[in-house]
């Protein structure tokens, strides 16, 4: 896969940031350890700055939810403020949660955009010259599509997973964090502008960071 955008790179103006063979391996071991087995990948057929494909893990008995996880994104590295520099922050992947009974091969928007937002997500920091972390939010500005009233995404480090599934560290010893995440309605942004993340997400149920309910409550309505 490698050499092969290498040599398309040739033919254009801009090509994307890329993972080594080392550092893609590393990425594709952790995500089968620690969020599952994926048969399937979405993969990028366009990529102007980074490759961003997209694991498709299928919902088992154990956790019954698919997970989408991006594989590309950490190939950049985000402009971290120098303070947080020695945690390793500078590179990312993302993941979403969805319902088992999620329709993953629609184009629909009501059923594609957790794809398009780990897309947008992936992209932002490079676009803006900027970094995502723990407690970050990103507002769409209206609902993400017509079957849900979220508008926002918050990204928290993956909760139903087994310890460790927040970092994966590359072989020459750099590291690649995970974020989750989970959208949210303005009101709960606002919220957690106002006050932090951590206040927010004591706010909502345990069950909420399982996977994405697109009518739950609003934690935050009439505040």
């Amino acid at each position: 896969m490698i050499e092969r955008f290498n040599e398309v790179c040739e033919d254009f103006k801009y090509c994307p940031e890329l993972y080594t063979e080392e550092e893609i391996a590393a990425v594709e071991e952790h995500i089968s350890e620690y969020f599952g087995d994926f048969p399937n990948v979405f993969h990028e057929l366009v990529s102007p700055d980074i490759h961003v494909d997209i694991a498709a893990i299928p919902p088992t008995p154990e956790k019954n939810f698919y997970t989408f996880v991006t594989m590309g994104m950490g190939a950049h590295r985000m402009t971290v403020p120098k303070e947080l520099e020695k945690y390793q922050l500078e590179r990312a992947e993302l993941l979403i949660n969805m319902p088992a009974d999620w329709n993953i091969n629609s184009n629909d928007e009501k059923d594609y955009w957790p794809l398009r937002w780990l897309k947008i997500m992936a992209r932002l920091p490079g676009e803006q010259e900027t970094w995502l972390g723990w407690g970050h939010t990103v507002p769409a500005g209206e609902p993400f599509a017509e079957n849900t009233k979220l508008e926002c995404m918050l990204l928290v480090s993956p909760v139903p997973f087994k310890d460790g599934a927040e970092k994966c560290i590359l072989p020459d010893g750099d590291a690649i964090v995970f974020y989750q995440m989970i959208p949210i309605y303005e009101e709960e942004m606002n919220f957690k502008l106002d006050n932090d993340a951590e206040e927010l997400l004591q706010m909502f149920d345990d069950d909420m960071f399982e996977y994405v309910k697109i009518d739950r409550r609003n934690v935050c309505e009439g505040r």
